[in-house]
């Protein structure tokens, strides 16, 4: 992210744009478009993309998928405990108590994602992107992340789920 101070201030481009994104996603809120993305930001938390890995997992006969979702979400705990980023103040939504950065959510969704383009490689995969996309915006809307907790997510759980599963391939190649 861009890290360079403004003329006259202290504040970051960085928290600028994480301010004026969020500032339009929440003026922008609809009432009937509200309790849906409440009800979709709640299905799609990490703890369901894992179980969704495993169901993948299971069904592909391969332990890599739920190993790399399971990596990038513990990584995004502890990377939250380290960073230890302020979510957004007001507006929230829904009820968070860790901290903000990175997105346990986009992490999740992203990596879920990356296993599924890695594992099935057909066209129809990049649904799943799509709603890696919706996810991490809904997260937005809900008030609970800046837009630049959602990208570091996003790169983390796709880059995660990426070398999970390139060490794998490895470990299956390698001479015993």
């Amino acid at each position: 992210m861009a890290c360079a101070v403004l003329p006259g201030g202290s504040r970051t481009v960085e928290r600028v744009l994480d301010q004026q994104i969020l500032d339009l996603f929440i003026n922008h809120r609809l009432a009937w478009l509200t309790p849906l993305v409440i009800a979709f930001t709640t299905l799609t938390g990490p703890t369901f993309m894992w179980i969704y890995s495993i169901i993948v997992g299971c069904a592909t006969r391969r332990i890599w998928p739920p190993v790399a979702v399971g990596a990038a979400n513990i990584i995004s705990h502890v990377l939250k405990k380290v960073v230890d980023k302020q979510r957004p103040g007001a507006s929230q939504l829904v009820e968070e108590t860790n901290a903000s950065l990175p997105s346990g959510h986009a992490v999740g969704a992203a990596a879920f994602a990356m296993v599924l383009t890695l594992l099935v490689r057909r066209w129809w995969v990049s649904a799943v992107w799509l709603l890696a996309l919706l996810v991490g915006l809904s997260r937005v809307y809900v008030g609970v992340h800046w837009p630049s907790d959602i990208l570091a997510g996003w790169a983390l759980g796709a880059g995660v789920a990426a070398l999970t599963s390139w060490s794998f391939l490895r470990l299956r190649r390698s001479p015993s």
